[in-house]
């Protein structure tokens, strides 16, 4: 009998998963799994159990928001044997489930899990951990991390928003270096995306209108501090407005390409956001891709 590890975070989507691990389970069971169940209690507790035990399972099944399967596969990256995810979405925002094509419904997402398609996707490396589908720089990209758990469990995704205005109005900005195919720019930046998703902060076609999660490429895009209101709008045009052409630009604001390694160097350590969570300050960061790193169970052919 094939054994699943079944990993939930009991805080994500405001709570509901709690009370529908007992009939995942019992899917699971009743398709011919063992099925054992853990319930993380904090921070990083997913990754550590799946780095120590995904090599005793034949898949490990998570389910909560982006930030349960970024930590479930940064455990699986870390373990000697790299067995298959899958992930039922349950979280507010679930940027990942567009590009795996998992459904809403939990029971169907949880078929998905044993049923779906096998899909190698790639995993990003930021210094010495990993990330699933972004890493981001500045103020307003740490807004995610840093927007109180209670409040994201009582407004879902309007929490984001009221702590992006906030950050807004009292925006920090950076002084890098970023070296990139064979560039190196400079400047002062206020946000920065390093992607490999189809959604960010549950907006969907943010990153371009090609992206591959399979390719070995990261879509980045990086902003430089505007002066004025005239400026911060030809930013917006230049990522939003033409974000359907899918071409490089190197601008006086705005910095747009693909590429599968970047490093970012700056005088003063800096904000970073790995998938939703605090990924720490530091001075450089060195982001490359891990090309087709991991498998996926997803709703592709569904």
């Amino acid at each position: 009998m094939e054994k699943i590890l079944f990993v939930y975070n009991p805080n994500s989507g405001k709570g509901r998963i709690a009370a529908c691990a007992e009939e995942i389970t019992g899917y699971f069971s009743d398709n011919g799994y063992e099925v054992d169940v853990y319930a993380t209690k904090g921070p990083l507790d997913g990754r550590n159990k799946v780095q120590n035990c995904a090599k005793d399972y034949s898949r490990v099944v998570c389910s909560g928001g982006d930030g349960t399967l970024s930590e479930v596969i940064s455990g699986i990256m870390e373990s000697p044997v790299k067995v298959p995810v899958g992930f039922i979405p349950m979280g507010s925002t679930n940027d990942t489930s567009l590009g795996f094509r998992l459904p809403k419904d939990y029971m169907k997402a949880a078929d998905i899990c044993i049923n779906g398609h096998p899909y190698q996707a790639d995993v990003g490396r930021f210094n010495d951990e990993y990330f699933t589908y972004v890493a981001s720089l500045g103020s307003l990209s740490a807004v995610s991390c840093f927007t109180p758990q209670e409040m994201k469990r009582v407004l879902g995704h309007g929490a984001y928003l009221i702590e992006g205005i906030k950050q807004l109005i009292n925006m920090e900005s950076y002084e890098l270096t970023v070296s990139f195919n064979g560039k190196i720019i400079t400047g002062d930046f206020f946000l920065g995306m390093i992607t490999n998703s189809m959604s960010v902060g549950g907006f969907a076609g943010l990153t371009g209108p090609s992206v591959d999660l399979q390719d070995g490429l990261f879509e980045v895009a990086l902003l430089k501090r505007p002066h004025n209101i005239a400026e911060f709008s030809r930013e917006i045009d230049l990522m939003l407005i033409r974000n359907n052409e899918d071409r490089e630009i190197l601008d006086d604001a705005v910095l747009k390409f693909k590429t599968d390694k970047v490093t970012f160097s700056s005088g003063k350590a800096v904000q970073w956001v790995r998938d939703g969570e605090n990924g720490g300050k530091h001075k450089e960061a060195v982001i490359e891709v891990c090309n087709k790193a991991i498998t996926v169970m997803t709703g592709y052919g569904k």
